[in-house]
């Protein structure tokens, strides 16, 4: 019997870091989590993409970004600095944030049927 694959588990260009074209599920330790759910985040896990999505929303809402070089976002004194070790970071740079990705995340197990 031939199946086609189903168009949901093939790779699209922004799913870098995604191996044999399945977007890999992660949960956020807690921390995490409540900054997620701030910016309107629901549920336990998400894919890398929606968590830079919602961190996106939460720097929004929570004005954390400069006024004037909207890349640079201030986060000392937030529970975002408390989690990334840092007062500041650039999102032109955004190696902090993967890094802070890499201790607050654990890998969720999603099996396809």
């Amino acid at each position: 019997m031939t199946t086609s694959t189903s168009t949901q588990y093939m790779p699209s260009e922004n799913a870098c870091r995604a191996s044999f074209g399945q977007i890999k599920q992660v949960k956020p330790k807690l921390p995490l989590l409540k900054i997620l759910q701030a910016a309107g985040a629901q549920g336990g896990t998400f894919t890398h993409k929606e968590i830079l999505h919602y961190l996106g929303e939460y720097i929004m809402l929570k004005q954390l970004y400069d006024k004037q070089q909207q890349h640079i976002v201030y986060c000392g004194g937030d529970q975002l600095g408390d989690l990334l070790g840092l007062e500041s970071f650039s999102v032109k740079d955004p190696s902090p944030v993967y890094d802070m990705l890499k201790r607050n995340v654990t890998s969720a197990t999603v099996t396809a049927v």
